[in-house]
């Protein structure tokens, strides 16, 4: 029984300095499991608008692409119609001038 009572005390490091100060190294503890807490959720919730900014981004790009396509569309078919009506009107004054 005597060596038993003899044993040392685990030392839990930090936990244990804290203990020692009472209220103040408890209230210490709390807070830095609170602030760590906090540090944990804030930097969850800015991985999570990072993943949304990069799938924003994307949608984007597709948005973009796809608009591309149909403003080259447009231009091509409003080429093909100023050609046409070049034509038209060049073929009009060559007969007016007969």
């Amino acid at each position: 029984m005597l060596p038993t009572l003899l044993q040392a005390v685990a030392d839990f490091g930090v936990f244990n300095t804290l203990a020692q100060y009472g209220v103040l190294g408890i209230t210490t503890l709390g807070l830095a499991t609170a602030v760590w807490y906090l540090l944990k959720r804030q930097l969850a919730s800015e991985e999570r608008l990072k993943q949304q900014v990069d799938d924003l981004q994307k949608e984007m790009n597709e948005y973009i692409r796809e608009d591309q396509y149909k403003l080259m569309e447009i231009i091509q078919n409003n080429t093909e119609a100023m050609k046409e009506l070049r034509d038209i009107i060049l073929t009009r004054n060559s007969n007016s001038r007969r």
